[in-house]
């Protein structure tokens, strides 16, 4: 089983967390919340990373989505993981979330794959894609 861990700034985790309960009426299997608070040292959320890492299976694999590139979440993550075990994508969304989620049954590249692309393909100018949308203006 692929588990994906939502490495995110304090809040944002849960916030998803949220959105997916709404989406599916539960929570999907093998899903790690990692929120790093403000308070918390990073040794802390290295410690509590590590610990996840750790509890990695033989067989099993984990996708560590982040919420922001070169911040804090993201800096915890180390430089070397287990080649083939542990991936780990920035620039979390929603979109990127439920593309990791239905490719995970595929594998660790799969999901990967499938977070990269809907981190990018989640990302749209919503009035050019809906040229004649009406534009409606604020009561006032």
């Amino acid at each position: 089983m692929i588990t994906i861990v939502l490495l995110t700034h304090a809040g944002l985790g849960e916030a998803f967390a949220a959105a997916l309960q709404h989406i599916f009426g539960t929570m999907p299997p093998a899903l790690e919340i990692l929120e790093i608070l403000p308070d918390q040292s990073p040794e802390e959320g290295r410690r509590r990373l590590w610990g996840l890492l750790e509890k990695i299976n033989d067989g099993d694999a984990m996708l560590i989505l982040n919420d922001l590139y070169g911040a804090t979440p993201a800096n915890l993550i180390p430089a070397t993981l287990p080649e083939g075990r542990v991936a780990a994508v920035s620039g979390l969304n929603l979109a990127m979330l439920l593309r990791a989620l239905s490719r995970r049954s595929d594998g660790l590249a799969a999901a990967r794959q499938g977070a990269l692309e809907g981190g990018v393909q989640g990302v749209a100018d919503i009035l050019e894609q809906r040229p004649h949308a009406v534009l409606l203006r604020m009561p006032e």
